[in-house]
């Protein structure tokens, strides 16, 4: 905390936040000069000397969030000070900042920065941060993550580590950590990384890519049926296949059965049945009167008896007289 509060001193004592110097004392009475000209315009202030006001606003809140132990707060407002007026020292509140996160790699770069930057650093000074760096250096591990695939994003506690690959190890404080990598069309995966000061850690990991078809078995009442799928054949039931998640056109046929048609909906990585029943083809048999070969038949029959009636005559000639009602005898027929 006194470190901390001792930057806060060096910072409200220096140029950066310096206030308007007092006015001199009056001179001594003097014989009438003519009026001075108007001084020229200040300059427009430059991006380099910032808003110092607003700087020392958000550093001032960012100490009193410190000493409340508010840190994630305390980080906020150091890092605006130092965007409205950058200044060296306040590398080092952040870094202090960090350390009390448990940001240990980062808090090592804020005071890095620190010592790199500040040009009038005392050597007591910069012995004490060179020390702090050391004494947080003692409580990280190298991790060496191998992912697949490349590109994937790696986060550890929530924050981003960046993407694979890593050109180098990450330094992680000890301690247990929550490992996540997410990559665009695979699986994320989360684990618990344990970490201890000082061992390194090789991690591999390989996600798995989301699958984009799923599995389908085809069966059908009438064995080695004609499968089709979209209008091509896949083969004969029953089969089983892997088709792109969707809908499809199921096509099953037979010989002497009706041809079966639906729709065929896949989901992605599910595995379904399919039971297809084929109905026989019924041919119905006509009957006997109402085939036109038996009449046929009958016609020629008939024709035939009428020809040889003509032919042969109808009429027996050695019949008897044809019985009336004439007595015998009594008349003749001439």
């Amino acid at each position: 905390m006194s470190r901390l509060l001792a930057i806060w001193i060096v910072l409200v004592g220096s140029r950066a936040f310096a206030q308007t110097p007092p006015a001199p004392p009056p001179a001594p009475a003097q014989a009438p000069v003519p009026a001075p000209q108007p001084a020229p315009a200040p300059p427009a202030p430059t991006e380099t000397g910032g808003d110092v006001e607003g700087a020392k606003r958000h550093f001032e809140q960012a100490v009193a969030l410190f000493n409340d132990g508010n840190f994630p707060a305390a980080l906020t407002e150091f890092e605006q000070a130092y965007r409205l007026r950058p200044a060296a020292f306040v590398h080092y509140n952040i870094g202090l900042t960090l350390k009390a996160l448990f940001r240990y790699s980062d808090a090592i770069v804020s005071l890095q920065r620190y010592l790199d930057e500040s040009t009038a650093l005392t050597p007591e000074r910069r012995a004490e941060a060179t020390q702090i760096i050391n004494e947080m250096k003692a409580l990280l591990a190298d991790i060496t993550l191998v992912v697949l695939p490349a590109g994937a994003a790696v986060t550890v506690d929530g924050r981003s580590m960046g993407v694979s690959p890593f050109s180098r190890p990450l330094s992680i404080a000890a301690g247990i950590h929550k490992l996540e990598v997410t990559a665009d069309g695979h699986e994320p995966q989360k684990r618990d990384l344990i970490v201890t000061a000082g061992v390194p850690l090789r991690i591999e990991l390989a996600l798995k890519a989301i699958s984009t078809t799923g599995k389908v078995r085809i069966t059908s009442s009438v064995p080695r049926a004609t499968v089709l799928i979209d209008g091509k054949a896949v083969g004969m039931a029953p089969l089983e296949l892997e088709l792109e998640a969707g809908g499809h056109r199921l096509e099953v046929s037979a010989p002497d059965h009706h041809v079966r048609r639906d729709e065929l909906v896949i989901a992605a990585g599910q595995t379904r049945q399919v039971e297809v029943t084929l109905d026989r083809v019924i041919v119905e048999k006509k009957r006997w009167y109402k085939s036109w070969k038996v009449w046929t038949g009958v016609a020629v029959v008939v024709a035939g008896g009428t020809v040889g009636c003509g032919l042969a005559g109808c009429f027996d000639t050695q019949q008897g007289p044809i019985e009336g009602t004439l007595a015998p005898g009594a008349g003749s027929v001439r």
